[in-house]
């Protein structure tokens, strides 16, 4: 009977360290109703900027009001242009997303912005977070290629709304792919509900959009699965 119930306690403790694993959150641009959406669909979780005029979308340093403006508008997706990387090696189902078309076509219109991407993370006791993203952007992310108040591309928002720049994350063109992997993201995401923004500058103000795709990944602390493991164990153990 020992025997059985330490075997038991093992599984039991082996089901619940694997469900308490790293938490994998997957964000990706221009999905429509769970799948890769066709121009002039309205993207299922990333919301926009309203543009300004042409050049940088602030001529300050971002604010609390600017971050919180990213939530005014639905993203929609668009047709690419033809000089334009038709998909991402990184994530082949992200799409092309923009602020609205274009006059008289399914490209998206010119116009910096901030585009916000929620996500939520369920891991309790973070101890370690990365972030893999790939994107291409017309006409880069942020303003490092053309000067401005705003020169990273990538900002997080946490649950606490503490908002960290994610410098790494910057620059980009339209007709190539960026990538930056394994991007050390731990103390800028929290348990609950979290943002990433992206900053989409545009210079040439004839065309504009952006396509990324994205993976975090969020350890949980450890020795938690075994300790709620071993609390099993002795609920079985008194069950005797």
């Amino acid at each position: 009977m020992n025997n059985r119930i330490f075997v038991a306690g093992l599984v039991v403790l082996g089901a619940v360290a694997a469900a308490q694993g790293v938490e994998t959150i997957t964000l990706r641009s221009g999905q429509v109703g769970g799948v890769p959406g066709l121009p002039g669909g309205i993207d299922d979780t990333v919301t926009c900027s309203t543009p300004p005029g042409s050049g940088a979308f602030s001529a300050s340093p971002f604010t609390t009001a600017d971050f919180n403006g990213a939530a005014a508008n639905p993203a929609i997706v668009i047709q690419p242009v033809g000089v334009w990387l038709p998909a991402l090696t990184y994530d082949p189902q992200a799409r092309w997303i923009g602020t609205r078309f274009l006059q008289g076509s399914q490209y998206g219109a010119p116009g910096s912005t901030i585009y916000r991407v929620p996500f939520n993370v369920t891991t309790v006791g973070i101890t370690g977070a990365t972030l893999d993203i790939a994107w291409a952007a017309d006409d880069s992310l942020g303003d490092q290629a053309f000067g401005g108040a705003n020169p990273f591309g990538a900002y997080i928002r946490d649950a606490f709304g503490n908002v960290t720049a994610l410098p790494p994350v910057s620059v980009g063109s339209y007709a190539t792919e960026t990538q930056v992997l394994g991007l050390n993201i731990t103390g800028a995401v929290s348990t609950g509900a979290n943002e990433l923004f992206l900053y989409n500058r545009d210079q040439g103000f004839s065309v504009s959009g952006l396509i990324f795709g994205a993976t975090i990944q969020v350890v949980p602390a450890p020795g938690a699965a075994a300790l709620v493991g071993l609390g099993s164990l002795a609920v079985l153990r008194r069950r005797r």
